[in-house]
């Protein structure tokens, strides 16, 4: 099983069609992409949705904020948990 945690600084998968939303913009990413979670303190959480739990990450240089549950930690291609 995955871990949910994530902090500061990891790299983590998305995968296609993920959802990102900031400042009443949503995106559907078109690919699997790895993103870097961005630090909570020098975002405004305000502004996103508190039904859901939502992570900061760095997506084309600006933060955007993805479902923690959409986020996996990354594998190698050969399937090694090992990265």
């Amino acid at each position: 099983m995955r871990s949910k945690i994530h902090k500061t600084g990891d790299l983590v998968y998305a995968p296609q069609a993920s959802l990102l939303h900031t400042g009443g913009t949503t995106i559907k990413l078109d690919e699997p992409t790895l993103l870097l979670i961005a630090s909570e303190e020098t975002v405004d959480i305000s502004s996103v949705c508190k039904d859901n739990i939502w992570c900061p990450v760095v997506y084309e240089g600006c933060v955007w904020y993805a479902l923690k549950k959409d986020l996996y930690k990354p594998r190698r291609k050969d399937g090694d948990k090992t990265c």
